[in-house]
């Protein structure tokens, strides 16, 4: 017997007084997703209300859209504005996030894509997503992976042997004790291995300073527009006030520090990093999640990734992470501090132009800019 039930669901646009019914089904369904009335609504005031994009002239893009049925939501498709630049213009980018329907109502999932990719009032469609079937959603409706050369690439440096080859080992499936022995018969060779291969970053870290997320200051500004001058390419905008709110919810502020280089003219470039671990295998992980320097400058790369691998060794990590960044920084700046590499199981990044303007410049891997600060990888 068919079911009926979906025929009868409305389709309309979310409002911030729905963020409370919207979170519980999401939680529902699994996703990860603040506790709590006040969390909950800080959590969609950030996004909906208090978001830089939204101050950009123009219509406001929706803030997602809802799947009723006789008044209670059964589906959702959350839509963060997001500021770019390209050119010297504004970009909004519409970023898919925090999306989910019931399982009795889920032929309707097309209404709320078709909403989503339809949708008036944004340059452009983004999703990071590390799952197949929301890349297989994105091409389905004409969205096409961001053609940044081994963005699919995790570039990593061991600061534990034992430990990171133990995390390893539980990924495996080995039991922990058994990980362990293991794992501390085979660190001292993989440890001897790293030395003589050079595997960590070569610069002087006594250069670099520290910030936390409070303190990003006017300073910012100024390197942000050196490098919106560089190049006409895709930027995510990472002025003071747009860095402060990406990284402004308490949990982002507790686990992430920004890795400053300055020179005579100011801020030449930063690096944020965060912690991320995997607990469920026991690893304990340093990501760098952005890295902006003026001019590419080699010196100051050199000197931000060193002080992010020995922050990760004083903290007592295993190991440091980086994904994304141009060929030209990744492949003739990073690959020289011989990283290992491991691939994603899927793409990470696919995009969607909405403005014939923008479809054959990215296109172009030149356009592109693309680290874990884009989308929402890095902005919950």
């Amino acid at each position: 017997m068919a079911d009926t039930s979906s025929q009868q669901c409305t389709l309309r646009n979310a409002e911030y007084e729905d963020c409370e019914t919207a979170t519980d089904l999401l939680r529902e369904l699994g996703l990860s997703i603040p506790v709590g009335r006040d969390e909950i609504r800080y959590h969609w005031r950030r996004f909906w209300i208090d978001n830089p994009a939204l101050a950009v002239d123009g219509p406001v893009p929706s803030k997602g859209w809802l799947l009723e049925d006789s008044g209670e939501i059964v589906g959702f498709f959350g839509n963060i504005p997001l500021l770019y630049d390209y050119g010297g213009r504004p970009v909004i980018v519409a970023g898919a996030s925090k999306w989910g329907v019931r399982k009795k109502y889920r032929t309707e999932t097309s209404r709320l894509a078709d909403a989503y990719f339809n949708q008036e009032n944004a340059d452009l469609l983004l999703v990071t997503t590390g799952i197949k079937p929301t890349g297989r959603i994105f091409e389905r409706y004409g969205g096409l992976p961001v053609p940044q050369s081994d963005y699919d690439q995790v570039l990593y440096w061991i600061l534990n042997a034992r430990d990171f080859l133990r995390a390893g080992l539980m990924k495996k499936g080995f039991r922990p004790e058994l990980a362990a022995a293991a794992a501390l018969s085979g660190a001292p060779f993989a440890s001897v291995a790293m030395t003589l291969g050079g595997h960590r970053p070569h610069g002087h870290s006594e250069d670099i300073g520290t910030l936390q997320i409070a303190d990003i200051g006017d300073e910012f500004d100024g390197l942000w527009q050196k490098k919106r001058n560089e190049a006409d390419r895709l930027l995510a905008c990472r002025s003071a006030e747009s860095l402060r709110w990406h990284f402004g919810t308490e949990r982002m502020a507790v686990q992430t520090r920004v890795l400053v280089s300055r020179d005579a003219d100011g801020l030449a470039g930063y690096a944020a990093i965060m912690r991320e671990d995997a607990p469920e295998i026991g690893l304990k992980r340093l990501k760098v999640i952005d890295l902006f320097v003026a001019g590419d400058n080699e010196v100051v790369i050199d000197n931000l990734l060193t002080a992010a691998f020995e922050i990760g060794r004083a903290d007592g990590c295993h190991v440091l992470e980086l994904v994304g960044m141009p060929a030209t920084v990744r492949d003739h700046i990073v690959s020289r501090h011989r990283p290992h590499s491991r691939k994603m199981v899927t793409w990470p990044v696919f995009y969607k132009s909405l403005h014939k303007d923008l479809d054959a410049p990215l296109q172009d891997e030149k356009s592109w800019y693309v680290t874990a600060y884009d989308g929402d990888t890095a902005i919950f």
